[in-house]
């Protein structure tokens, strides 16, 4: 045994070696239940949701019987949705019962949203009803809006409390609350009016109101916002709940912080996929089904790959050129790759800020500005570089400056292309990633070859 301490919930247990799911399945086969349900009571939620991972489902099941009902609660909603889809169908009907009633409403809506119709409508029938009316009610918001991502258990203060009555109200409600940390000050009507931290509350004197004490300037979201856009409001004004109201103002629930890293994961999972050149698959790598994902992939491959052959028809357009001018073909590669990877880079930085709000659709002259003289400086340090690249592989000059040139104004272009598409997709109300990857390397390539051959012929005087 170590003398460090390990700590969840306020409750410090001595450090040990962390369970392995080989410890869990020896002491299952020995029927060692006892000491398992000792060593589970001093794991974490996200240790044991590795632990279960590996076993087999008939070991899952005997494992969730020996937690107590909030941590199989906590553990089930830690789970991909397969898995808690398995486990439901081999859970008995009690069982399922105590693990849907301790989930948090937003938890559980989440997981209905995954499984079957016909089996959400058994599960709803097991809940209690005022939380079935509050399951659908939270169904009820559009997908990936902050209705369906927030909580609406959160503590709700009246102003003309005092910091003791608040404190007392907090004590006896608090342990069924999403968060004890912000309570949020309510008029008759719901009307949000402000916000109290729990450590403003401790440290004012008894007797003072909390119409004293609490912040009035506050930013909270509406319902039908974008999830996406309620994990920027977090991120920005760095807040760990933010509250949530319906069009009339009346507040209807919070969004915690642990919801936003579960929507800021998706999205940036999302937009790896789009700049790949991809559908993203819904469910993890393993569980998705071979087909599934390989329909996904070629899709966009099938789309890229009719996209890709516009370069050959160029090509075969300027083939007189290339019979002229042989050499020209040997730079084709590198001037198609340094432009895309140009392009790649700008659309990059544009698409991020765009994200995280650090670059708008009203910023678009700015940008532009911006980054025809970043081309213009990219193009001279590259163009440069071509051209005497260009001169170690062929003695005649001129075909150094043809390279030298196209570099310098296919780079210059590929920057503001990179920079315009993802905004002129932004203003047309599709993901901005689509632009990003083979999609604006394709794009980048096509243009790069026109503008590579029509330089050679006026440099070399062709008609």
């Amino acid at each position: 045994m170590a003398d460090t301490k390990n700590t969840t919930d306020g409750v410090v247990f001595p450090e040990r070696e962390r369970l392995s799911h080989e410890e869990v399945n020896q002491l299952i086969e020995n029927r060692n239940y006892f000491e398992l349900k000792s060593l589970l009571a001093e794991t974490l939620a996200a240790d044991i949701v590795e632990i279960i991972d590996p076993l087999d489902l008939s070991q899952q099941v005997i494992l969730f019987r020996l937690l107590g009902k909030e941590t199989a609660a906590e553990v089930f909603s830690l789970l991909d949705h397969d898995a808690q889809e398995e486990l439901l169908a081999n859970f008995g009907k009690e069982r399922v019962k105590a693990i849907i009633e301790e989930m948090d409403p937003d938890d559980l809506t989440e997981l209905f949203d995954e499984l079957p119709d016909k089996v959400v409508l058994q599960l709803i029938r097991l809940l209690p009803p005022a939380e079935r009316t509050m399951v659908n009610r939270l169904m009820g918001y559009p997908e990936d809006s902050a209705g369906r991502l927030m909580t609406p258990e959160f503590v709700k203060l009246r102003q003309h409390l005092t910091a003791d009555e608040a404190i007392a109200k907090i004590r006896n409600i608090g342990i069924d609350k999403e968060t004890i940390y912000y309570s949020y000050v309510t008029d008759d009507k719901s009307m949000l009016n402000g916000i109290v931290s729990l450590k403003d509350l401790l440290l004012a004197p008894p007797e003072m109101k909390i119409e004293e004490i609490m912040t009035t300037n506050t930013v909270y979201a509406y319902t039908h916002d974008d999830q996406e856009e309620v994990a920027n409001l977090l991120a920005k004004y760095d807040l760990t709940a933010l509250p949530v109201v319906d069009h009339d103002r009346r507040l209807v629930g919070i969004v915690t912080i642990d919801d936003v890293v579960d929507v800021i994961t998706e999205e940036a999972t999302e937009d790896m996929h789009k700049m790949a050149g991809m559908e993203a698959p819904e469910d993890p790598y393993f569980s998705t089904g071979f087909f599934t994902l390989g329909r996904k992939r070629a899709l966009w491959l099938v789309v890229l790959l009719v996209l890709s052959y516009l370069s050959s028809v160029i090509l075969k357009h300027y083939s007189d050129v290339l019979q002229i001018l042989v050499p020209l073909a040997f730079f084709i590669p590198m001037l198609t790759g340094t432009c895309g990877n140009t392009g790649m880079q700008s659309a990059t930085l544009i698409i991020r800020g765009l994200a995280t709000g650090e670059v708008e659709l009203r910023d678009f002259i700015r940008i532009i500005l911006r980054e025809i003289l970043m081309g213009l400086f990219l193009g001279i340090i590259l163009g440069l570089f071509s051209f005497v690249r260009a001169r170690f592989v062929d003695v005649n000059p001129f075909i150094g400056i043809a390279v030298g040139v196209a570099v310098f104004i296919s780079v210059l272009v590929a920057n503001i292309t990179g920079a315009i598409l993802p905004l002129i997709l932004k203003k047309l109300r599709i993901d901005p990633a689509v632009s990003a990857g083979p999609f604006i390397t394709t794009i980048i390539d096509v243009t790069t070859l026109i503008l590579y051959f029509e330089i050679a012929r006026v440099i070399f005087d062709l008609r």
